[in-house]
């Protein structure tokens, strides 16, 4: 890698910081399993005076369905205790309704169970009459027929997990995922005396104050924090272990989480029927629609969130608080970008897009990507 390059990309960083465009940040960048690059900037809140260290824990929002949820899944299945074509309602006995009983594990973990973006119940205050009613949700699209990313089909996949495994899964996934790669800083619910090393997000008008140690998504706030959508906060270090573990074909240290198989086909286009050309025309139909693997997102060459000169096959994963990671496996490459921007409020296309350029995810991978000497 090129210092002087990774230098400029630091640089940049710093400046969106100087900018108020988000307080704080910790980037790390590594290339054949070592460490190549790792920084700190800003504060943990808005107009204070806590600065970003290397070991700030931060709300990774979404990056969640790839740190937990996926991974338990698939680590489910390795152990026998779940098949990637069960159906869902053998888990969910609630999950009926005309055509959800062909919807299956594998068609969750894809994002294409048919089911709508989200499906919210913030009014009602029992924990598992939410999931019913989401179970509940009619699908929008026969399975298996499209990619549309969802955060109600994780969250029900959250669930599907704790039933197959008997456990949380905060649980499983601490049990089977984190603790064996030594990813200790990873973790739901924060307690509070691990809150002045976590950076705070935006303001909740829900809860009247600024989100510090809480997930900021107030559906997943509401359900209690742990769920297969978001939740999980971690810090930069430990996101750049468990990527190397899957670019490693998971293992990681000698320590083995998946079998390679099962780490292959989760960084595989899984929605072959989905293409790029019809799909990835703005940042938002990026993330809704494109190609997608088991909770993984793909690498296309237009609006994708990880910048324009990843190499095909590089895949990674967004948290909507301001959190990305990419890897690109013919580099060897992991960077890790991780800000405490907060959610965009309203949640919608135009404060999406906005976010993605306000982060400058591509502009940060882009400038990676031009430090590397050489593929070797």
């Amino acid at each position: 890698m090129s210092t002087r390059r990774l230098e400029d990309v630091f640089a940049r960083i710093e400046q969106r910081v100087k900018d108020n465009l988000f307080p704080g940040a910790v980037a790390l960048v590594a290339r054949h399993g070592r460490i190549v690059g790792h920084r700190a900037f800003g504060n943990k809140t808005r107009g204070g005076n806590e600065p970003v260290t290397l070991d700030t824990i931060f709300d990774l929002e979404s990056m969640t369905k790839v740190l937990a949820t996926a991974i338990s899944a698939l680590v489910l299945v390795q152990l026998g205790k779940m098949r990637l074509d069960d159906p869902v309602v053998r888990y969910l006995p609630a999950f009926t309704g005309e055509g959800k009983d062909r919807v299956t594990v594998a068609d969750m973990l894809r994002y294409s169970a048919g089911l709508p973006v989200d499906n919210q119940f913030l009014d009602v205050p029992d924990r598992d009459e939410v999931f019913r009613r989401m179970a509940e949700t009619p699908l929008e699209y026969p399975p298996g027929t499209k990619a549309q990313y969802s955060d109600l089909t994780y969250r029900l996949l959250g669930r599907v997990i704790e039933a197959a495994a008997d456990a949380s899964l905060y649980a499983f996934a601490s049990e089977h995922v984190w603790k064996p790669l030594g990813m200790f800083d990873t973790l739901y619910t924060p307690p509070p005396a691990l809150v002045p090393r976590i950076a705070a997000t935006g303001h909740s008008s829900v809860r009247q104050r600024v989100v510090r140690g809480e997930v900021q998504d107030e559906q997943d706030y509401a359900l209690g924090g742990v769920c297969g959508c978001d939740g999980v906060f971690s810090t930069a270090k430990d996101v750049a272990t468990f990527a190397q573990m899957i670019l490693d074909g998971g293992t990681y240290a000698g320590v083995r989480v998946l079998d390679a198989k099962l780490a292959a086909a989760m960084v595989r286009n899984q929605t072959p029927w989905t293409r790029e050309e019809e799909t990835d025309v703005s940042p938002m139909s990026n993330l809704l629609f494109t190609p997608k693997g088991y909770g993984w997102e793909l690498f296309t060459s237009r609006f994708s969130n990880g910048g324009t000169r990843l190499m095909p096959g590089s895949f990674g994963k967004i948290g909507g608080a301001g959190t990305v990671f990419w890897i690109d496996p013919h580099r060897k490459l992991v960077a890790v970008l991780l800000t405490n921007h907060g959610l965009p409020v309203p949640f919608d296309e135009p404060n999406w897009n906005q976010l993605i350029y306000t982060l400058g995810s591509g502009e940060f991978f882009d400038g990676v990507v031009n430090a590397v000497i050489g593929h070797a």
